[in-house]
């Protein structure tokens, strides 16, 4: 059952996740939201065409929207609309969401998850006092965000963040030895976390190291471990003193992203 509140014209943001796609309704006046739907992720696309319809459906029935706000799991072309590759849900390769959100005839923004992730904690959470920020994402896949003088850094592709892509060992990436499958298959993951977080303070030198995704938030992975283990591989012994915090938003932080798309 959907509830939805005294909004008038709330921004409707939806994170489409490996194993969740959940939807909120945002306040951009107040920086209010509130859950609207939260469903399982078929594993075929035509069950997945189907539930996002529903799903966003009911909300329209409801309620007059502002906008439409969309985190895509993998690699999007932005101008677009298109989902070039998404790694953990390969049927959804060059889905043309642009064309399929088009029929409900409201103004719609795509990004990266992840990015959307770091997008709601840099404006409302646990970046909120910084201007440098590197943020991951920890789930069914791994991805990332980075923020640099109050600015989200997309690079020339807008596929600036991929961190779980990085190689740590052998052939092995990130996200490999450290999402939500490796979790499963070997236990704690977090010093391989921590190994990532190292890697990418050396690399950017950010004022702070923001985890999230469902793996933070639900607390798999764990935050002291992360922070010990960086510690080891950081080279620069200022670098040393980066705080590597958890997400204010928990696990609905890239769904507020989402909808606060239409705000950066």
């Amino acid at each position: 059952m959907v509830v939805i509140g005294n909004m008038e014209k709330p921004y409707l943001g939806i994170d489409i996740g490996g194993s969740k796609i959940k939807g909120v309704l945002f306040d951009s006046r107040k920086n209010r939201w509130f859950p609207v739907f939260n469903v399982k992720t078929p594993k075929n696309k035509k069950d997945f065409l189907i539930i996002l319809d529903r799903e966003i459906d009911k909300i329209i029935q409801k309620k007059k929207l502002a906008g439409i706000g969309v985190g895509l799991p993998g690699v999007v072309d932005l101008k677009k609309g298109i989902l070039i590759k998404a790694p953990n849900l390969p049927f959804l390769n060059n889905w043309q969401a642009g064309k399929f959100f088009s029929k409900f005839k409201v103004k719609t923004k795509f990004d990266n998850d992840s990015r959307c992730f770091v997008i709601s904690e840099f404006i409302l959470g646990a970046g909120r006092n910084y201007k440098n920020i590197a943020g991951i994402g920890v789930g069914t896949g791994i991805g990332g965000g980075i923020v640099i003088n109050n600015k989200i850094y997309y690079g020339k592709n807008y596929n600036a963040g991929e961190f779980g892509h990085m190689i740590i060992d052998g052939k092995k990436s990130l996200e490999q030895m450290g999402a939500k499958r490796a979790f499963l298959k070997y236990g704690d993951r977090s010093k391989i976390i921590g190994i990532g977080v190292a890697n990418i303070i050396n690399i950017l030198n950010p004022e702070v190291v923001i985890l999230g995704g469902g793996g933070a938030a639900e607390g798999e992975v764990k935050i002291g471990i992360v922070r010990k283990i960086a510690q080891k591989y950081i080279v620069s012994p200022l670098a040393k003193k980066t705080p590597v915090i958890k997400g204010k938003l928990g696990e609905n932080s890239q769904a507020v992203g989402s909808a606060m798309l239409f705000r950066i």
